[in-house]
């Protein structure tokens, strides 16, 4: 009897806690932009660490989900031995239990909540409701999406994630795989900022995590093949000036993910999915240099140029874990923003490819949001898209990294009071920083970190930065400059699957 009345009692004190953070708003951004946040409720004198026992973190699992015949899946956990059969099929995503929220913006400070229970002046996170349904887990892939052949958007570990899409396309193939599948989508990432926020009382997520892949060379016109080959696996370069391995392994490093696009062509994949395997200098004669890759023999033409490219996904399969970067690679200066991370099983949510994301279309500069999966739709701003009662600034420079013109950098979030949960960003940082190069770097290391685009001709975002984004890639990094005809090398998906069909529960 008492052991029984010990556990309603840590159940029902369980369910009554709210943890959360808060921090200013940036008014004066001399002032303001580098305090720091404040663990707030029962998270007030926690650590990160503190959190793998507190609900609903200490309930995100790592799971593959089986379907079976009829539309029905299964999930089978890590430490399952079913887990890791080489028999067993399916997709790997993380389990993310339903859980409670509450956002706030009060005398100048933005508050973010998160309880097991449905305490006053809290919500179920939107994410768990789908077309007026609670759900009692979500799903978010581990990996970036890749396709696999028969057309389906798999998470899986071990293969190029597959970039050069449109979002409809990406869309399709993630539906492909039966009901309650789909990409990666708005309420899902605002969901994520909360559970790492609270977390980790910080808002910038290279610093508090690690960089990931943010400083790989884009491949167009860079390392331009100057003497053609048949069936070669290399690509024999020129440079301009007497180099070193090390000055090449700046933009590439051997053992990572290449591809080969056209001079002529800017951003037309001619090669992928291959891997840097030797560079070597003064090859086949001095004054030039030979790139070596894997796979199959191609003839080279002067129109190829090999560069950089999104990194195989399960490089964080090896970080002891849930969280953190792992090892890094290449040479110094950047060689720490060449480097996998993981948030919470969640590999890359920034850095190695822009993520496209679903459910929120843009017109003319305004966000229009849907709360149904199965009727997110590109190009629509009426019937199940509802304006966001936002106005966020303009923003369609990409600056000059480290140089005077980057200062676009986040500023604060969007508060809607009837919307509390839509936290887009709206603005960004108008700092002098004109006096000399790198006077960006307090905007960079502080505050969120994450830089701030919009534009009018854009129609959906994509999140999170590419492997070409340096520091600017981060967990709140959206960038409202694609279209949704828009494919390039930098761009792909992530797949999200919510219980909306019958399921058999796992074993």
């Amino acid at each position: 009897m008492l052991m029984l009345l010990s556990s309603l009692w840590l159940t029902t004190h369980a369910r009554s806690s709210e943890y959360g953070v808060r921090w200013k708003l940036i008014v004066d951004e001399a002032a303001d932009y580098d305090l720091p946040c404040e663990r707030i409720g029962d998270a007030a004198g926690l650590t990160s660490s503190s959190f793998d026992r507190i609900f609903p973190w200490s309930q995100i699992r790592l799971c593959r989900i089986i379907q079976l015949p009829g539309g029905a899946h299964r999930v089978c956990y890590s430490g399952d031995p079913e887990f890791s059969s080489a028999a067993t099929l399916g997709n790997v995503m993380v389990e993310i239990p339903r859980h409670y929220i509450k956002r706030s913006v009060i005398n100048g400070y933005e508050s973010r909540m998160i309880s097991a229970g449905r305490l006053p002046g809290f919500e179920v996170d939107p994410a768990f409701v789908e077309n007026g349904r609670e759900i009692d887990q979500i799903y978010v892939g581990a990996y970036e999406a890749h396709i696999a052949a028969d057309g389906r958007m798999e998470s899986v570990s071990g293969v190029h994630p597959t970039a050069d899409k449109t979002r409809v396309e990406y869309r399709n193939h993630a539906r492909a795989n039966g009901p309650g599948f789909g990409q990666f989508d708005l309420r899902t990432l605002l969901l994520i900022q909360n559970l790492f926020l609270v977390e980790h009382a910080d808002r910038n997520s290279q610093r508090a995590l690690g960089n990931g892949w943010g400083k790989l060379l884009q491949p167009h016109q860079t390392h331009r093949c100057a003497r053609p080959e048949q069936g070669a696996n290399r690509i024999i370069t020129r440079p301009a000036k007497a180099t070193t391995v090390a000055a090449i392994e700046t933009g590439v490093f051997v053992g990572g993910a290449i591809q080969i696009t056209s001079y002529e062509q800017s951003g037309k994949v001619l090669l992928a999915g291959r891997t840097l395997t030797a560079i070597k200098l003064d090859d086949p004669e001095p004054g030039f240099v030979s790139l070596h890759f894997d796979g199959p023999p191609v003839d080279t033409t002067t129109d190829m140029c090999l560069g950089g490219s999104a990194q195989k996904t399960g490089w964080a399969d090896a970080i002891p874990g849930h969280s953190g970067h792992g090892e890094f690679h290449g040479s110094p200066p950047y060689e720490s923003y060449r480097c996998a991370v993981k948030y919470r099983h969640m590999e890359n949510l920034w850095g190695n490819l822009w993520c496209y994301i679903d459910g929120v279309n843009l017109a003319n500069g305004q966000a229009f949001v849907c709360d149904d999966m199965t009727a997110y739709e590109s190009g629509v701003t009426t019937g199940a898209y509802r304006p966001v009662a936002l106005n966020p600034l303009l923003q369609d420079d990409n600056g000059d990294i480290g140089g005077v013109r980057e200062i676009h950098f986040l500023k604060n979030l969007g508060y809607d009071p009837q919307q509390p949960w839509l936290a887009l960003p709206v603005d960004y940082t108008h700092q002098g920083l004109s006096e000399s190069p790198g006077k960006s770097r307090p905007l960079r290391n502080g505050h969120f970190g994450d830089y701030y685009y919009l534009n009018t001709k854009a129609t959906c975002y994509v999140h999170g930065g590419g492997f070409d984004h340096y520091w600017r890639c981060g967990l709140f990094t959206l960038r409202g400059w694609a279209t949704d005809k828009q494919k390039w090398y930098l761009y792909g998906s992530r797949l999200i699957f919510k219980p909306l069909a019958p399921s058999k529960p796992g074993n």
